[in-house]
């Protein structure tokens, strides 16, 4: 197995809670239905992100920054469906925009005749067979296969998954209640994509029944860590339009 996994395994289930944070403000998702308006309030500026696009009936609205952020502000109508399955194609739309994790072949390492090592401790479990690994600690879920490294930090309504491999992570947060729903998808690449970009996802938040409000952004250039100012003023712009 690649020298260093566990510890970005490990780094990426700390980090998963903060890096969906930081893209927009909790909910309670059993409480209150939140609501959302029947057109988009959208300012001139929002931070550093400033209005290009808006359209005559109030459902969608596109920004721009200063650092190659684009964003798009819409409402999505559910229809009887469930938030995932109306997310299910802007998904499938933004990972071939930064197809950043590409899932191993099932059995492909498991059949190399490899070393096996089991360990089982109290919130501890550790299989390995060769260069794949399952572990559990404290009820994360990671499983490692060769480059690529995924974790699954399910706990009640919500569920966080982070999938990283050579070039880059894909993260997905969905909690969804009886009342409520939020659901994240982040790309993020170690390099330009083909297509231009290195970051791109979506937040959408609302009640469980919709309409939500859907923010999908894309960066054409790389950032450091989660900055304040675009990721910030992302979660603000759907704030406007998701009220308690």
């Amino acid at each position: 197995m690649r020298s260093g996994v566990w510890g970005v395994a490990l780094a990426l289930a700390v980090s998963a809670g903060g890096m969906t944070a930081a893209y927009a403000r909790d909910i309670s998702v059993d409480g209150s239905p939140l609501r959302t308006p029947a057109a988009l309030d959208c300012p001139t500026r929002e931070g550093r992100l400033t209005r290009i696009v808006q359209s005559a009936d109030g459902r969608f609205c596109d920004y721009q920054g200063p650092a190659g952020e684009w964003v798009r502000l819409s409402l999505l109508p559910l229809d009887g469906r469930s938030a995932s399955e109306v997310l299910a194609p802007a998904k499938a739309e933004l990972y071939a925009l930064a197809p950043v994790y590409e899932p191993p072949a099932r059995g492909s390492r498991h059949d190399d005749g490899g070393e096996v090592t089991k360990v089982d401790l109290p919130f501890i479990h550790v299989r390995t067979v060769g260069d794949s690994a399952d572990v559990k600690i404290f009820g994360i879920k990671i499983h490692a296969d060769g480059d690529n490294t995924d974790v699954d930090l399910g706990r009640g309504h919500k569920n966080t998954v982070v999938r990283a491999g050579l070039k880059g992570a894909q993260v997905t947060s969905e909690e969804i209640g009886r009342t409520n729903a939020s659901l994240i998808y982040v790309l993020a690449a170690d390099r330009r994509m083909p297509s231009g970009y290195w970051t791109v996802g979506y937040v959408a938040k609302g009640p469980v029944n919709g309409p939500l409000v859907k923010a999908e952004f894309r960066n054409t250039q790389k950032t450091n860590g989660v900055r304040d100012g675009d990721h910030g003023d992302l979660g603000r712009l759907i704030d406007r339009n998701v009220k308690s």
